[in-house]
């Protein structure tokens, strides 16, 4: 699939976000949560399933997104877990490998059961002599010819999809709203950005980035100041290496505090102000990296 075609699927569920919200009657007290978990999830299932949740009826997503939450933040909560990630030799003891270790796992196991039946009802049109008209079909058609590809890793990969594409990008908009609701000069100045270059009688398109210096500093600048994951995958040194004076040996585990780098770097002059400004070049036609 090309960014030709990532890109009209996004526009699509754009579309049909902004009608949603046009539909709405009482806009004294709107939450923006589904409307904007809804058009992410829509566009990640349409790539990988090939179908679309009208805004009415999308009660197996919500169940969908409300266990992966629970999910996240009972691994997040778990010192159990962190033990066990720490000390390998508690999978060998019963009791304490099942609330460290199992349970969890189950967790996992059963919220991606949303994914098992979505990939199974993408299956049942499936045709080896077609062209794939979704990720589950494409994938389908490598197996025959990469040895590497199965079906469990068809599960797994499409539940990579969400984990790593869904929350992140809801969360993003959703601290989007919220920043822009209470910086109005950021939103006045993004808006008449948009309007500029835009104008009022069409979506935005990719083509139009270039242009649109102060839409990327506010992207940059939402994404900076929300603690949107604080933490990420664990890396680990294959070298011994000296960091601040710090001498960390090989095989060790690593993570970096994103969030304390982003609100305490000096590179970011007054890091607690929500200002978008501080990525736009002196020029106003280019991003200061």
């Amino acid at each position: 699939m090309g960014k030709n075609v990532m890109e009209e699927l996004v526009r699509n569920s754009v579309s049909e976000y902004l009608r949603c919200l046009k539909n709405i009657e009482n806009k004294e007290s709107v939450s923006m949560r589904w409307p904007i978990q809804l058009m992410i999830s829509n566009i990640i299932n349409e790539v990988l399933f090939g179908y679309r949740y009208k805004y009415d009826a999308f009660e197996d997503l919500t169940n969908f997104v409300e266990g992966f939450n629970k999910m996240v933040k009972d691994i997040s909560k778990s010192t159990l877990l962190m033990l066990g990630i720490a000390f390998p030799w508690i999978k060998y003891v019963p009791v304490l490998r099942y609330y460290a270790l199992e349970i969890h796992a189950e967790n996992v196991r059963r919220n991606n059961e949303y994914i098992v039946r979505n990939v199974a009802k993408a299956l049942e049109t499936f045709d080896p002599d077609g062209e794939p008209t979704n990720f589950v079909h494409a994938y389908k058609q490598r197996m025959t010819t990469n040895a590497y590809l199965d079906h469990d890793n068809l599960i797994a990969t499409c539940a990579d999809f969400f984990s790593a594409g869904q929350e992140t990008t809801t969360t993003t908009l959703r601290w989007a709203m919220l920043f822009l609701a209470d910086n109005q000069q950021v939103q006045d100045t993004l808006r008449e950005e948009v309007y500029h270059v835009v104008g009022k009688d069409r979506l935005p398109a990719l083509a139009d980035k270039a242009k649109m210096m102060y839409a990327q500093a506010t992207v940059h600048e939402i994404q900076r100041f929300a603690n949107i994951l604080r933490m990420n995958v664990l890396r680990k040194t294959h070298k011994p290496t000296v960091l601040a004076g710090c001498a960390i040996p090989a095989g060790t585990a690593v993570n970096a505090d994103l969030h304390y780098v982003m609100w305490n770097d000096p590179h970011f002059e007054n890091p607690k102000q929500f200002r978008p400004e501080r990525y736009v070049a002196e020029d106003g036609k280019s991003l200061r990296k």
